[in-house]
């Protein structure tokens, strides 16, 4: 059934007309003139008003006009623009008829009784959609939206009555990262063990390439710190200026054992870790620095793209498929030239320290 749209319902008609018009999206919107709603129709309804007599009448409206100034006093809570706010993981915000909202970054999710307006889209939305960071919504008649924050934060701009239900608390900071994700909870593990920070204050990059270099300061990290160990480490390498900020974590990988570099001198310290190359490091901090007995091997062969590991990584490979380190993809291939991200080297080191420490 198709719905009507108005932008707020209060007890009186004249009092909902009224209060919609004024709680317009922007002063921009093609729904309603702003300036006409202030300048001309409010003083017009007031007027109106005025003559009506029955108590109740007059209650609704005067609690209308309340809305429409931003000055509501039911208890609930209220925005007279859609400037940013932010919402963490598990909060649940509850909106009426002619309520807008504008997420901006992270995830979240839509639930409804009636009907909701995608106004970027031009479309209704079902119940139980994911909402598009960038585009306003706004709530149909006759319906209550509730929308449940997925990631770790969410940016979102709300307009008009809304309430607020606050989530556990216990939400990791990012927008990027949200409930029901493969990656979550890899990603609360590096996260709480302080093996990664994020890319930024609320980003963690799931999705960014992780290079030689970021490896190697999460290995130092694993290893628990020593910083009496990096203050002796003095292995070089012929790009790696001692002035950089990863020289420290470089030269102790290399003194650790962890890493031998890329074998002509060189460490490549912003270059894409590769899958095999990152279960190399993983096998030689294992057994190598923390003196570990590996055991557990696969034939490689099994795979489609067995024979694109390379010979000084076959061991390491072998051993993180059959210890289940990393998990082959549907099509039967283990990619190991591929670069990984910092989601899958998250999710490795959990299933690492899962079965090893």
């Amino acid at each position: 059934m198709k719905h009507t749209w108005k932008l707020w319902a209060c007890g009186a008609a004249a009092a909902a007309v009224l209060c919609g018009g004024a709680l317009a999206l922007s002063s921009g919107d093609s729904l309603i003139s702003l300036n006409y709603l202030t300048g001309t129709f409010v003083p017009s309804a007031q007027k109106q008003m005025t003559d009506v007599t029955d108590k109740a009448m007059q209650s609704a409206y005067d609690q209308a006009i309340q809305k429409a100034q931003g000055t509501e006093g039911s208890g609930g809570l209220y925005s007279d623009n859609l400037g940013s706010r932010t919402f963490s993981q598990g909060d649940v915000v509850t909106l009426s008829t002619g309520a807008g909202f504008l997420p901006l970054s992270g995830s979240a999710q839509v639930s409804h009784s009636g009907a909701v307006v995608d106004v970027t889209a031009g479309s209704e939305v079902a119940s139980g959609t994911k909402l598009t960071p960038g585009h306003r919504y706004l709530v149909g008649e006759d319906t209550t939206a509730t929308i449940t924050v997925l990631s770790g934060a969410i940016y979102m701009g709300l307009e008009g009555g809304y309430s607020l239900t606050e989530g556990s608390g216990s939400a990791l900071p990012f927008v990027d990262v949200a409930k029901g994700d493969w990656f979550e909870n890899s990603v609360r593990y590096v996260y709480e063990k302080g093996l990664f920070s994020g890319v930024s204050a609320d980003a963690f990059g799931p999705s960014v390439t992780m290079d030689r270099a970021m490896m190697m300061t999460v290995f130092f990290r694993l290893a628990g710190s020593p910083q009496d160990e990096m203050d002796a480490a003095d292995a070089q390498f012929s790009d790696v200026a001692q002035s950089s900020w990863y020289a420290p974590y470089v030269r102790w990988g290399a003194s650790a054992g962890v890493t031998a570099g890329m074998g002509d001198g060189t460490f490549g310290p912003t270059q894409g870790v590769t899958r095999q190359q990152m279960l190399v490091m993983l096998h030689s901090f294992a057994s190598r620095y923390l003196g570990l007995t590996l055991s557990g091997s696969t034939d490689l062969s099994a795979y489609a793209d067995g024979s694109q590991v390379a010979s000084w990584a076959s061991e390491a490979v072998s051993w993180a498929v059959a210890n289940g380190l990393i998990v082959p993809s549907d099509q039967g291939t283990l990619r190991p030239n591929d670069t990984v991200s910092r989601a899958e080297v998250a999710t490795i080191l959990m299933q690492f320290d899962s079965k090893f420490l």
